[in-house]
């Protein structure tokens, strides 16, 4: 037993190596080597190292070196401390210094894309739009239709536009036009007349139709309840038209190092091909960004109609795709006098703007929403709507208890100095809009008219939004600015054209747009920072942001674009991002 018992010790050092891990060889297959008496580090499938990363974790840590394996991150440290991490098959990228992100994070968006549509954006005249008007409809004689998007009231200096301008195009078939903003439609003769809108028909409750002088309707409906007139005798799009606009729309954030988004107006019935076109892309891997998004409630629904909403939500748990809050509308917009204010408007003694719900309804909404598990996002533009949604929150909270809600404010372009400290106490999160600060001409022609100067040169806080501890992420409001990416919205935050005092820190912008976007869609542990055990969502920019001038950071571009650490997008050598 003695000998026995001396020969199984001898021979247990040497079991312990197994077949696979002969003493001192560590061998390859697929590892890193290690050094003797060192753990094996699997190897990673990329690199990226002799970078400038900036990581936006909790110690805003700057990294030179970033691993990844199955789309996560392993390592982020020094250019040797990644050396373990490579293997012969890993790709090894060297960045020269280039800044490296995390991929941006778009917190508020509309995924519409311009298939079988009319393409505006660029355009920067009615005589511009009524070309490109007449050029589709030659190039598609068959269309029964013509719809599209992207006119900009700032155009139509000498006179608002008027359904006229099109009937000189086409008065034989209907155009409808959108708003750059979507929240306005100009239409011709022939689309006012199929919808069945004349000049006796009232303005829907939260709508405008507008009218000139004489009482006549001049063609552009503003508000959703307008709109929704018109939009009836456009045809519902199929499944594989919404896929087409989500392959258009993630192509183009990607140009844009944008790697997750929250397409923020989802109807949960006519948006169904929608909704099945988001599933089934992602359970096939045809994804190329992170989708979150919200369900639109309707004025007036109770909590059958939330159940609904939560039981639909459930449906859709792909880590790429998920539904899992609901957007309440409080009011309209400034440019059509239906934001609701706390005074009245400068253009029209008496008027405050109009409530899509009143505060009863608003405070159930929010109770019942949040009870569900639902997050509740509120779109308020006027100082009155933004209070009416910091107090239906509170009215949750105090039903449901000091839960982690994660509820938001979206727009928030006028907000009163002491709702600005509410939302902080509330914890609720402020969704801006950089890009939608202006003070050109059109600022001054339709702001100041509306708001006085006072309330004008107040709108789009930011600053104090940080200053009193809120948590700010920041959104597109795509298509608005179909053109535009988040570097552009950095800049407009960082130097604010210099016309305010509100203007923020480099880092706050950035801040907003990675890891406060990731937490405003409970996505904090996943994305947002560059950490290990987070997904390799990651931009490489082609100068760096902290040592060039604000003025600057507009014009830099995204070289490189990883999303769940696969390449989604690289510029062409010489080219220029959109």
């Amino acid at each position: 037993m003695r000998w026995g018992w001396i020969l199984g010790a001898l021979l247990l050092p040497l079991a312990a190596c197994g077949p696979e891990s002969p003493p001192g060889d560590a061998g390859t297959n697929g590892k890193a080597a290690d050094t003797a008496g060192q753990e094996v580090i699997p190897a990673a499938q990329l690199v990226l190292r002799n970078g400038y990363i900036y990581t936006v974790d909790t110690d805003r840590k700057i990294a030179q070196a970033v691993a990844v394996r199955e789309g996560r991150i392993v390592f982020v440290g020094t250019n040797d401390g990644v050396e373990p991490h490579i293997g012969p098959d890993t790709r090894v990228e060297n960045l020269d210094g280039r800044l490296v992100l995390p991929g941006f994070v778009d917190a508020h968006m509309h995924v519409s894309g311009l298939s079988r549509q009319v393409d505006l954006y660029s355009a920067a005249s009615v005589n511009d739009y009524q070309q490109l008007v007449g050029d589709y409809i030659e190039s598609n004689p068959n269309r029964q239709l013509v719809v599209g998007r992207g006119w900009d009231r700032r155009v139509f200096t000498a006179a608002p536009p008027h359904k006229a301008q099109l009937d000189h195009v086409n008065d034989l078939i209907p155009i409808v036009l959108y708003a750059s903003d979507h929240h306005s439609i100009w239409a011709n003769s022939e689309a006012i007349a199929a919808a069945g809108i004349d000049n006796d028909t009232p303005d829907p409750r939260g709508g405008v139709i507008e009218r000139d002088d004489t009482g006549l309707v001049t063609g552009v409906l503003r508000g959703r309840s307008a709109m929704a007139l018109v939009e009836k005798i456009i045809p519902a799009r199929t499944e594989e038209e919404y896929r087409a606009e989500i392959r258009e729309v993630q192509e183009a954030v990607a140009r844009h190092g944008i790697t997750t988004l929250h397409d923020a107006y989802i109807r949960p019935t006519e948006d169904q091909p929608k909704l099945d076109a988001y599933q089934k892309m992602a359970a096939l891997k045809n994804l190329t960004v992170r989708v979150r998004g919200s369900f639109v409630v309707r004025p007036g629904a109770g909590q059958r109609e939330v159940r609904k909403l939560k039981t639909l939500s459930e449906k859709y748990r792909d880590e790429e795709f998920q539904v899992h809050s609901v957007k309440l509308f409080a009011d309209g917009t400034i440019g059509d006098a239906n934001a609701l204010l706390k005074e009245p408007y400068a253009h029209r003694p008496g008027h405050r703007g109009a409530r899509r719900l009143d505060q009863q309804n608003l405070n159930q909404l929010a109770k019942l929403a949040n009870a569900a598990g639902l997050q509740v996002m509120i779109r308020a533009v006027g100082d009155a709507a933004v209070g009416m949604g910091l107090e239906a929150f509170a009215h949750s909270r105090d039903i449901n208890g000091p839960r982690d809600m994660r509820n938001s404010v979206v727009h928030l372009q006028l907000v009163d100095q002491a709702d600005i400290q509410q939302l902080a106490d509330t914890q609720t999160i402020a969704v801006v809009h950089p890009l939608r600060f202006d003070r050109s001409a059109f600022h001054h022609a339709l702001d100041v008219s509306r708001l006085g100067e006072a309330r004008a040169a107040a709108q789009f806080p930011l600053k104090s939004l940080f200053d009193a501890g809120a948590t700010v992420a920041s959104g597109s409001n795509y298509p608005e600015h179909r053109h535009s990416s988040p570097l552009a919205a950095i800049h407009a935050g960082v130097t604010r054209n210099g016309a305010d005092s509100e203007a923020v820190s480099l880092e706050r912008m950035l801040a907003s747009f990675t890891i406060n976007g990731a937490f405003a869609n409970r996505l904090e542990d996943m994305t947002g920072s560059l950490a290990e055990g987070k997904w390799a969502d990651m931009i490489v920019l082609d100068r760096n942001l902290f040592q060039i001038a604000p003025a600057d950071i507009k014009t830099a571009q995204v070289l490189q674009t990883y999303y769940r650490g696969r390449l989604v997008f690289e510029l062409a050598e010489g080219a220029k991002a959109d």
